[in-house]
């Protein structure tokens, strides 16, 4: 999550308005993975093996971060990874009638030009108090062939 800062300064901007939540899932970069960083060697995050494990890296990059936003743990399972297809970082606007209203590109490219564009929806909606029309849409959709390529892959 290399936003984490513009990530909080909207969630500080308008929290009163919107439900935010981080949903943490599988490491990215793991030390132990096959992208592994400098930064997760440094300091020691392997991808997890129990829930536990898991709920504990989120906490350190909650607490390393100085994040205030509420945070999920996505499942062993992978469920929410899979499903909304947000690997590695991804944001999401769901409106009040619970239907999605943007699905940002992927991270790390697709993250701040997301959150860009959900804070303007949010600053139009604080300002007007009715939901503004989703001119910018839905900026990525899910394609079948990413989710067949993850089943044959998780078969393996």
């Amino acid at each position: 999550m290399r936003q984490v800062g513009a990530l909080e300064s909207t969630y500080q901007n308008y929290k009163d308005i919107a439900d935010f939540y981080i949903v943490y899932i599988h490491e990215a970069h793991a030390a132990d993975g096959k992208r592994p960083t400098d930064f997760a060697k440094e300091k020691g995050i392997t991808e997890p093996a129990t829930f536990d494990q898991r709920c504990t890296v989120a906490t350190r990059l909650i607490e390393e971060k100085k994040l205030t936003i509420p945070c999920l743990i996505d499942g062993m399972d992978n469920a929410v990874a899979d499903a909304y297809h947000a690997h590695p970082d991804r944001v999401f606007l769901i409106r009040t009638d619970g239907k999605l209203g943007m699905a940002g590109n992927r991270g790390p490219r697709g993250f701040k030009p997301a959150l860009d564009k959900v804070a303007d929806w949010l600053a139009e909606y604080k300002k007007t108090g009715t939901e503004p029309p989703l001119a910018f849409g839905i900026l990525e959709k899910p394609s079948k062939k990413r989710s067949n390529r993850r089943s044959s892959s998780a078969e393996r």
